[in-house]
């Protein structure tokens, strides 16, 4: 048995693989020892069944992952949707709305067989340029993200879940995507202790710590942070007191191989140096086997990573425990269906909703609206689904909806519109904003429809590129959950101001 891959989690993508193909990776990986999975994707009551039959192989602990920053509905079919930080953080009271969030996406995971949520972000949304942050961040002050991040992470683990803080010491900074390049973050030591302020509070409760690929002179560091002991052992373990697990960003992204530059290449040194530096978890190596292979034969060459592997081992057991010691909440399988979940989360997503300026006093719901959509972000099965969504929620509530079909001349005038852009944070996207693609397309969209009220499926900052005072609603996400919020709350609103006439104002 490969110890060193004990330390590994494969990646494994039922939303890019048909479930043959993911199988036989997993049975693979099962075969080399693999310390478990972290898992995109899929059907959640058809991932339960696998993860309980990969369980019952294996005689060590398999650790299973999932990214889970909007809800166990980010991932699994038929499971809840929630808002993004950035949408619980605009909640009447979002210390509530982030402990709602924990526990429902805890249970939710639990259901699947997820015992670490990777999840949630404690970056800190300080510059609009950052192409990977911004709506999975809870916001800007340093305070308010480590209150907020608490609570969500107490809930989560509360409920038997571990949670993992990300992307430590920060990635809010970063100008640059951590997917793409190495970023650099040339602040001062006393501007990245505000980045740190949020991880600080959670030291004493989160079970783990994500690393961020990304340099930081300020602290010491040309190398990321993945590969820094200064960062993850001076600082985090002997500083801050962090006693959890410290788990990689996913080893193939290119803001780490591209700094490993002794022989070999990523596979033969990356996790080597990953670990010699103070991680316990390896995420989503770019070649398992390469990668686990290569660590063991490091490992018994050098006493050093040999006593660190040792370490990692018996520190990633500890963790386990404490994890199943703080859960409260039932350790049977949560109901894929409880329906009181869905509620809860749609009351969520309904609370987050952002507006700003007034409410176009011509919506009504006895008079016909149009619905113009702008979809900027990459190509996925939801493009074609985004906006009918919103339509239908409208249309159940008694609104007459146009949708398509070519206007006549004089339309634009006589029927209100409504825009929905869809624009948020993804990898490799490269820009926190709309693309040039996007732009283009909403310069054509606003000369046919001048007036049109737009709401926004991303952030908030993206209502100024659309409109100079910035007016409009933010509904932060392109779940389906967010659509229907988006359409519940303009609904209630538009029926509770009915009387109130023109330039009722909700800024």
């Amino acid at each position: 048995m490969n110890l060193a891959a004990r330390l590994f989690l494969e990646a494994l993508r039922f939303d890019l693989e048909p479930e043959d193909a993911v199988r036989r990776r997993a049975e693979r990986a099962l075969e080399l020892g693999v310390g478990g999975f972290v898992i995109f994707g899929g059907d959640a009551e058809r991932v339960a069944t696998l993860v309980s039959e990969w369980r019952e192989t294996v005689r060590h602990r398999l650790w299973v992952a999932s990214d889970l920053e909007r809800g166990p509905g980010q991932q699994f079919d038929g499971l809840p949707e929630l808002p993004p930080p950035a949408g619980l953080a605009a909640c009447p009271d979002p210390v509530a709305a982030a402990s709602s969030a924990g526990r429902l996406t805890a249970r939710g995971a639990r259901a699947v067989g997820i015992d670490l949520v990777l999840a949630p972000v404690l970056d800190l949304d300080v510059d609009p340029r950052n192409p990977i942050v911004g709506t999975r961040s809870f916001g800007s002050q340093p305070d308010d993200v480590g209150r907020v991040g608490r609570a969500w992470i107490e809930a989560c683990e509360s409920e038997g879940v571990g949670a993992c803080a990300k992307h430590f010491p920060g990635h809010g900074r970063t100008t640059t995507d951590s997917h793409d390049e190495l970023p650099v973050v040339e602040a001062g030591r006393s501007e990245l202790a505000e980045d740190l302020a949020p991880f600080k509070e959670v030291c004493d409760t989160v079970s783990a710590f994500m690393t961020a690929h990304v340099a930081y002179p300020g602290l010491g560091s040309v190398r990321p942070a993945t590969l820094e002991p200064r960062i993850l052992v001076n600082l985090l373990r002997e500083e801050l007191g962090f006693e959890g697990i410290v788990v990689t960003d996913a080893l193939n992204m290119s803001g780490f191989t591209a700094a490993i530059d002794l022989p070999g290449g990523a596979d033969a040194a990356g996790a080597a140096a990953a670990l010699l530096a103070g991680c316990e978890m390896l995420l989503y190596p770019a070649d398992l086997e390469a990668s686990a292979t290569a660590l063991e034969r490091a490992c018994l060459a050098d006493s050093r990573l040999g006593d660190r592997l040792e370490e990692s081992l018996r520190r990633l057991e500890e963790t386990a425990r404490r994890i199943r010691a703080r859960g409260t909440g039932d350790s049977g399988v949560t109901e894929f269906s409880a329906r009181s979940d869905f509620d809860e989360a749609e009351q969520i997503s309904v609370f987050s909703i952002d507006v700003v300026g007034d409410l176009p006093w011509r919506l009504r719901p006895a008079i016909p609206v149009r619905i113009v959509t702008l979809w900027d972000d990459r190509p996925a099965p939801a493009r074609a689904l985004f906006g009918s969504r919103f339509a239908y929620a409208l249309r159940e509530q008694g609104w007459t909806v146009l949708e398509d079909d070519p206007p006549d001349a004089d339309e634009p005038e006589r029927i209100p519109t409504i825009l929905l852009v869809a624009s948020t944070p993804q990898a490799w996207k490269g820009t926190a904003s709309l693309t040039a693609e996007g732009r283009s397309a909403l310069e054509s969209i606003l000369d046919l429809f001048p007036e049109a009220w737009p709401i926004v499926f991303g952030h908030r900052r993206l209502l100024k590129e659309i409109h100079p005072a910035g007016r409009g609603m933010c509904a932060w996400a392109t779940e389906e959950t967010m659509e229907r919020a988006a359409a519940a709350w303009l609904d209630a609103e538009v029926r509770r101001s009915s009387d109130s006439g023109p330039g009722t104002n909700y800024a």
